[in-house]
């Protein structure tokens, strides 16, 4: 019987899934059994995996038609305990257990803000924050992923303050430093001839990339600089688009997703977080780890937290462009304590976070 089923759309998207991906492959080292279950068997992460884990595709293809085959999954195999950790799979993991009275137990990750993420022009994210209180219900356990998604949850739900268990996202400490090690892909990184800034996310709504682009060509206009973004998505071109009306286009590359953004990390002069919202904000820590620079928003939530506050990293209020644009300068200009740095990236080391799992798994009665 498995022990814990996780529960994805697929093995690829953003830091959710790279993260769960990695605690999961620390857990099956304690002896569980573990599946990873996908709606779909694709993505760059699934060469992640451990070969311990069984991948299990549900092959329905599409979210909205996960249910049924979830619940088939979970007739036949009996998970003690199913983890979600996506907005879009967490509906109808909970569904499944109140239709078809699992005895399977339920656990959610919760991985962004509810709140926040209703600003986006997905309709479903923007009704989430309005019927979680009844979903959630169905759940034997909850756990957020920073301070500020737990008080999002927290006043949603009703639950008493404090009552949600925070666990942060992990960073695998030895691969990203095996991997900076790496000649970044991109020449203006493997080759520099000016200053590189870097970001790392899906080109969507929610990373805010113009207002990077024009903070960039703010800067630009002062000296020389290039940016990087490593991602891709819907806004591709629209962002493009932008970047030829802002005349950055010559110093402006998006070449999509980057298998090992550590490389690009380590050797970029800043890295910078523009988003309107996050969870935690992985990137953020994986960049720590590499010993670089980091520029944020102080969206909710996360980066705050990761950075304490502006002890290690500066923070700038969301799209501000003079702000962004000011930061990056004067990151660019200032001294870095790559140790230091470094050192902060440890807190979120993937045996330690996997271990808080481990531990609130085993409290809770989800696992025996």
């Amino acid at each position: 019987m498995t022990d814990i089923a996780l529960v994805l759309v697929a093995a690829s998207g953003g830091g959710a899934e790279r993260a769960m991906i990695g605690v999961m492959n620390s857990l099956v080292k304690t002896g569980l059994k573990i599946d990873v279950v996908v709606v779909r068997k694709t993505g760059p992460f699934l060469g992640e995996i451990d070969p311990a884990i069984r991948v299990v595709d549900l092959g329905a293809g599409k979210v909205r038609k996960m249910l049924l085959p979830l619940a088939g999954y979970v007739k036949r195999e009996k998970p003690t305990l199913i983890v979600s950790a996506l907005t879009a799979t967490d509906p109808f993991v909970l569904i499944g257990k109140a239709l078809f009275r699992w005895k399977s137990k339920v656990h959610i990750s919760v991985q962004n803000a509810p709140t926040a993420s209703a600003v986006s022009d997905d309709f479903y994210f923007r009704i989430w924050p309005r019927v979680i209180r009844w979903f959630y219900r169905f759940a034997e356990s909850l756990n957020a992923i920073s301070a500020g998604v737990g008080r999002d949850v927290e006043r949603l739900t009703g639950k008493p303050e404090g009552s949600i268990a925070v666990i942060h996202n992990p960073v695998d400490i030895p691969r990203a430093a095996a991997m900076a090690a790496e000649r970044p892909s991109h020449p203006w990184l493997a080759d520099k001839t000016e200053p590189v800034l870097l970001a790392v996310g899906r080109l969507t709504m929610q990373k805010d990339f113009p207002t990077l682009l024009r903070a960039h060509a703010k800067l630009r206009a002062t000296r020389p600089v290039r940016l990087v973004i490593l991602g891709e998505g819907e806004d591709r071109v629209s962002l493009e688009a932008l970047a030829g009306e802002l005349g950055t286009a010559e110093s402006v590359a998006m070449p999509g997703f980057d298998a090992n953004p550590f490389a690009a990390m380590a050797a970029a002069d800043v890295f910078v977080l523009s988003s309107r919202w996050e969870g935690f904000a992985n990137v953020v820590a994986e960049a720590l780890a590499c010993g670089t620079r980091v520029v944020s928003t102080d969206c909710p939530s996360g980066p705050a937290e990761i950075l304490e506050n502006g002890r290690y990293g500066t923070l700038v209020p969301i799209q501000h462009v003079e702000a962004l644009a000011d930061a990056m300068g004067a990151a660019i200009d200032a001294p870095v304590d790559r140790d230091a740095l470094r050192a902060r990236a440890n807190d979120f080391a993937l045996e330690r976070i996997a271990a808080q799992y481990d531990a609130m798994f085993r409290e809770r009665g989800l696992i025996g």
